[in-house]
């Protein structure tokens, strides 16, 4: 844990001082394990659709008392574009307002990691997964109290959206 976080503070101390250097030409190399180490995996039972989970993620949601705010049903539209059907791939928002705004007004940069994403998606194996931020991504963040136990509140409330939803729930 300590390993990832601290791989996690110098990737995005690095992303950071690269957004405000003066040759935005500059490339900023992440390594694979550095971006990994941002992405939280949770695999789906066996048996369970994507388009049901899909259902379970906006009803988990409501249990959570946070707002699912949009489904972006990408298979479909990959279909519609290339004329051949595609692979479950959907990405959920799932937004908590007020942590979002206090989170920006802290640095408005911050406002790229809320952790309000769920991607949904079935691997070229056919195994359903969902990715989302990790939340420990908010703990390198040194939030100021207050806006820290509200992300650490939205986090919890998107693990267990998660949690719900690899099983199915409602």
């Amino acid at each position: 844990m300590k390993t990832k976080l601290s791989i996690l503070f110098a990737m995005m101390s690095s992303l950071f001082i690269a957004s405000t250097q003066a040759n935005a030409a500059e490339k900023v190399e992440i390594m694979p394990e550095q971006f990994m180490a941002m992405v939280q995996i949770t695999e789906v039972e066996k048996g369970i659709t994507g388009k049901e989970v899909d259902e379970s993620i906006k009803s988990m949601a409501t249990n959570e008392s946070i707002l699912h705010v949009a489904m972006f049903p990408l298979s479909e539209q990959i279909a519609n574009v290339t004329g051949a059907p595609y692979r479950h791939l959907s990405i959920h928002n799932i937004c908590d307002a007020k942590t979002a705004g206090v989170i920006a007004d802290v640095d408005d940069r911050f406002s790229v990691i809320l952790p309000c994403r769920i991607a949904v998606v079935e691997g070229k194996d056919g195994t359903i997964r969902m990715f989302s931020m990790n939340p420990d991504v908010m703990k390198v963040l040194n939030l100021p109290p207050g806006a820290k136990e509200m992300a650490e509140t939205v986090a919890a409330k998107m693990n267990a959206i998660l949690a719900g939803a690899k099983s199915g729930e409602f």
